[in-house]
């Protein structure tokens, strides 16, 4: 055998070998470093603001960077989960212990009128909603039986950030000179990655939470039980186009009538369609920017997709792998379906 294959193929081979030792090897930081990668996208604005404030001090503007996301979005989400997660654990002894109560009313009405067209559909709610409320307990109670572990990966999630940040143009350079592609292709793909990011992060995601948020104020305010767990509800429905947030609202104000609540019943119509359903017109369009967009829809599989295969970290892994995915879509497009149609117009 040629001395230069037999130099080729041990070569390969041993490649193929460290890597996938890489692999394991990294395995457990895969979430962490992603989640990472996605944030730097998202604060890219901020990072720019920082850095023009700093003279373009990079290593002073990245740090600066690291804690604007420490105290302005992660320390925020930890309490909102842990509140999220006490409200769920109300919710499951209240329905552990008294039943649903006047949701049973509620359900009496829906399940009534079809029962006189089937009388055998019997559907057992109250065993559904307990189920429901024991897989909340459930999960949340995973998330926070692991302190170490989350401490870790959030260490790791910061320290990257910071190195993205600090080192990004050296770490796309990198990238750029190791992919077989033209520079063009690879700042076109770079592009279309961070626009899909920032169409599911900063659209879908951030504007659903807006609404949750504001679908729990108004739970609160027109004396709905358990409105930060309904208002939760609502930020994950608002991914579905159209008519994700009344898919709660509405069953909401059927609860506020059937409990003789009429006047809060309204009064939450009101906020919902005013208020919350606005959200989309006036935010969505200032936080994406450019117009590529990712469906609402496929978000929406995403973040229960990702929860069901990655855990809880899925919402937010769930959602980064279907923008990549979206991102690899325009950029196959743009590169295999572009040259054979050039071919074809050579001939």
């Amino acid at each position: 055998m040629d001395t230069k294959k037999l130099q080729l193929y041990f070569f390969i081979g041993l490649l193929i070998v460290v890597l996938l030792l890489t692999l394991a090897l990294f395995k457990p930081f895969i979430a962490p470093v992603a989640l990472a990668f996605m944030m730097a996208i998202v604060v890219r604005p901020v990072d720019k603001w920082i850095l023009a404030k700093t003279n373009g001090k990079r290593t002073l503007t990245a740090v600066l960077t690291v804690l604007f996301v420490l105290v302005v979005i992660l320390v925020p989400l930890s309490i909102l989960i842990e509140q999220v997660a006490v409200e769920s654990f109300n919710f499951y002894t209240a329905v552990r212990d008294r039943g649903l109560g006047d949701a049973d009313l509620l359900a009496s009405y829906v399940i009534k009128p079809i029962q006189n067209i089937y009388p055998t559909w019997n559907p057992d709610v109250g065993g559904y909603v307990k189920s429901v409320a024991d897989s909340l307990v459930n999960n949340f109670g995973k998330i926070f039986s692991s302190t170490a572990s989350i401490a870790l990966g959030l260490f790791i999630v910061l320290v990257t950030l910071f190195y993205i940040l600090r080192d990004g143009k050296r770490i796309k350079k990198i990238i750029m000179d190791v992919s077989p592609l033209a520079d063009a292709y690879d700042e076109q793909i770079i592009d279309k990655i961070e626009r899909a990011v920032n169409s599911v992060v900063r659209g879908s995601l951030f504007t659903s939470l807006i609404k949750g948020i504001l679908a729990t104020l108004g739970f609160y305010v027109f004396g709905v039980d358990h409105a930060l767990l309904w208002g939760m509800l609502t930020a994950i429905v608002s991914l579905l186009p159209g008519i994700g947030a009344g898919l709660t609202i509405i069953p909401a104000m059927l609860y506020l009538l059937v409990i003789d609540k009429i006047g809060a019943a309204i009064g939450l119509g009101i906020w919902g369609t005013v208020v919350v359903g606005l959200v989309d017109n006036i935010l969505m369009p200032i936080v994406v920017g450019r117009g590529f967009t990712v469906h609402p829809l496929f978000v929406m599989l995403s973040v229960i997709g990702g929860i069901i295969f990655f855990g809880p970290i899925g919402l937010f892994l769930g959602p980064l792998v279907i923008a990549l995915f979206s991102a690899l879509i325009e950029i196959y497009k743009l590169i295999v379906l572009d040259d054979q149609n050039k071919e074809v117009t050579s001939l």
